[in-house]
C-alpha cells in the first residue's frame, strides 16, 4: 500500500478528516492554527475551504445539515444559512475559565448521537486537559476525564461497546466500556516504547476492528489487529502523520491528513502537509453524525 496525494494545499496541522455525501467522496478536514476548515470531492477533485473566527480543530456532520465546529472557545454550529450558534464548553462544563490558554483537539460523534471531544493547552501541561461530553441535543457540555497528557485520536469497535481513546504524551491507547452514550472501565490496551519517539494521534477503525493509528513524527500510520498487536505499517514521505478516516463509495479509501510541523517541530519535505490517500483491502465504517 502506497500513499497518494491528491490534495496539496499545505496545512501547518491538517486534522480531523471525516468523509460524508451519499457515497462517501467528500472529505471535510481542519488546518487547526490557520483557522481553516478545508474540503474535496474525492471523485471529481473539487475542492474548496472557508475560514473561522478561531482555531479550529474538527469539523463534524450535522444530521440537519450544517456543521459541528471545534472552534477553540466553542464549539460552534455552522448553520445551513451561515449563520454560527455558540453551544456549551469548557467553561460551563468546568465552571470558570481555562487555567492556561487551551483549545478543543480530536472529536467525534458517537453511537448515540453524543459528542466526545479532546482537549489540548498548545503543548504546555494542564490538570485540565482532558475528555468532555456534549450532549446529542447539544445542550449540555460535561466532563468525563482530566489529568491527561494529550487527548487525542478517538473511535468505537465496530459493534459499538469498546470506545478508544488516545493519550499522546502518554503514548498510550485506552479503551472504555460503551453502553447507552456513556463510557466506563478505562484501561490500558497499547503502551507504545518512548524511544522510538513516534507519537500516537489520530486514528480510525475499520470494519473488522482493526485500529489505523497515524503517528506524528512517525511517518507512518499503523494498523494494529482487535487484540493490539501490530500487523501493519504504511510508510509516508513526510513527518507528521495527523489522522486519518475512510471513504469512498466502498469504504476501502484511507484518507489521510498531514502537517509541516507545530510546536518547534518542523518538516521541509514538499508534501509536508498534504491530503493523501491509500487503497487498503479492508472496509471503514460510516462515521456517525450528531443529532442538532
Amino acid at each position: 500500500m502506497k500513499p497518494t496525494a491528491i490534495d496539496l494545499r499545505k496545512c501547518h496541522v491538517g486534522e480531523s478528516p471525516v468523509v460524508t455525501g451519499s457515497a462517501h467522496d467528500i472529505v471535510h478536514w481542519v488546518d487547526i492554527l490557520n483557522n481553516k476548515v478545508l474540503w474535496r470531492d474525492l471523485v471529481s477533485g473539487s475542492s474548496g475551504e472557508f475560514m473561522t473566527s478561531e482555531h479550529v480543530s474538527f469539523v463534524l456532520p450535522r444530521k440537519n445539515g450544517g456543521w459541528l465546529l471545534g472552534t477553540a472557545n466553542g464549539p460552534d454550529l455552522l448553520n445551513a444559512d451561515g449563520s454560527i450558534t455558540r453551544l456549551p464548553g469548557r467553561l460551563e462544563a468546568d465552571g470558570s475559565p481555562d487555567p492556561i490558554p487551551m483549545r478543543w483537539n480530536d472529536a467525534k460523534v458517537g453511537p448515540c448521537g453524543e459528542v466526545w471531544i479532546g482537549t489540548s493547552a498548545y503543548g504546555a501541561t494542564s490538570d485540565r486537559i482532558g475528555l468532555h461530553r456534549l450532549s446529542a441535543d447539544g445542550t449540555k457540555m460535561r466532563r468525563v476525564l482530566s489529568g491527561m497528557g494529550l487527548s487525542n485520536g478517538m473511535d468505537w469497535s465496530p459493534d459499538g461497546s469498546i470506545f478508544y481513546l488516545i493519550d499522546t504524551v502518554a503514548l498510550t491507547l485506552f479503551a472504555f466500556d460503551y453502553v447507552d452514550g456513556e463510557i466506563s472501565n478505562q484501561r490500558a490496551v497499547l503502551t507504545l516504547d518512548p524511544a522510538a519517539e513516534q507519537y500516537p494521534d489520530g486514528m480510525t477503525v475499520d470494519s473488522e476492528g482493526g485500529i489505523w493509528i497515524a503517528f506524528w513524527n512517525g511517518s507512518c500510520i499503523k494498523r494494529y489487529s482487535p487484540d493490539f498487536s501490530l500487523v501493519q505499517v504504511i510508510d509516508f514521505p513526510v513527518r507528521f502523520v495527523s489522522s486519518c478516516a475512510f471513504g469512498r463509495e466502498d469504504l476501502t479509501n484511507l484518507v489521510v491528513t498531514t502537517a509541516t510541523g507545530d510546536n518547534g517541530w518542523h518538516d521541509e519535505h514538499e508534501l509536508a502537509g498534504a491530503l493523501f490517500t491509500i487503497k487498503t483491502d479492508v472496509k471503514g465504517k460510516v462515521p456517525y453524525v450528531f443529532n442538532k
